[in-house]
């Protein structure tokens, strides 16, 4: 359980900017998410702090710089909402996003193991969606995990998926004009950007990464949901990079759907050019097993 921090300490968090700081929302290894309001418009907000410690650090706050201008560009239903970015007094970057009621895909899926195929095809079909617009704009998420997708409660009552947390984003140098500058710090050579067992098999073994990945690790994120756990979790790293994936459907009691062991094996396949070659491609596969299963196929 998050400690709370005292009202000194949460009067001081945003001095500087038009914010103030309610409570604290989660943490992480590089930042902090706070409920804050405007203290002007009176409006709520869900704000990503860095930590006070690597505000010194340029790698850090570069990383801050490139997820508030992605996010600011990457205009979907389904990925979260950028509104502002600004500085603390103290030199902490702070990036404003929309306040989202709800939870994560891990807390969801810890509270309930799997979840329908039919909910499946539904949530993926938002994630695709997502993921689409992030590539035509050339920036590979590069971390995508039950606890970077968040379940998000609309006032209409319907849950729709939000991906968040673009620390990690890479932008390809083929990107547009209007898409965020790269990084000018580059990755450390040999240094794996990702979470393990969502990581692709190219990322692990030094290649170059592009949206490909992105497309890998959704394919572990749709075995995880359909079966209740990831593909690779009885796998070493080095059994991983070795061995193919078992069909989902082997995993379930009550079987499975076919066709759709067949897309996520497509998806996990080892080598980039093998897999789905766009989010778009993966979408139209998933959306006729959907049709297939609708129909008694």
């Amino acid at each position: 359980m998050l400690s709370a921090p005292d009202a000194q300490d949460l009067t001081a968090l945003l001095a500087g900017t038009p914010y103030r700081a309610l409570a604290r929302m989660a943490s992480g290894g590089m930042a902090e998410v706070f409920e804050v309001e405007h203290e002007l418009l009176g409006r709520r907000f869900a704000a990503k702090v860095l930590h006070a410690k690597l505000a010194g650090d340029a790698g850090f706050v570069e990383r801050m710089r490139l997820e508030s201008q992605a996010l600011a560009r990457l205009r979907n239903p389904h990925i979260v909402e950028v509104t502002d970015f600004c500085l603390s007094s103290t030199g902490r970057p702070c990036l404003i996003m929309e306040k989202l009621r709800g939870r994560t895909l891990a807390r969801e899926l810890g509270e309930r193991g799997r979840l329908p195929v039919g909910e499946c095809f539904t949530l993926f079909e938002q994630l695709l969606s997502a993921l689409a617009a992030a590539h035509r704009m050339g920036v590979v998420h590069r971390d995508l995990k039950p606890d970077n997708l968040f379940l998000h409660e609309g006032v209409d009552g319907k849950r729709r998926l939000k991906v968040l947390d673009f620390g990690f984003a890479r932008v390809l140098p083929t990107a547009p004009t209007r898409a965020p500058l790269p990084s000018s710090i580059p990755t450390a050579t040999g240094r794996v950007v990702g979470s393990p067992g969502y990581v692709s098999p190219e990322a692990l073994t030094g290649q170059a990464v592009d949206h490909r990945a992105d497309l890998y690790a959704a394919g572990i994120l749709l075995f995880l949901v359909v079966t209740g756990h990831g593909p690779f979790d009885h796998l070493t790293i080095e059994q991983t990079l070795s061995h193919a994936a078992a069909p989902p459907s082997r995993f379930r009691d009550e079987g499975g759907v076919r066709a759709l062991d067949d897309v996520v094996l497509r998806a996990l396949k080892k080598r980039p050019e093998d897999r789905f070659q766009t989010a778009a491609e993966f979408a139209a596969a998933l959306s006729a097993v959907q049709h297939g299963v609708a129909s008694g196929l």
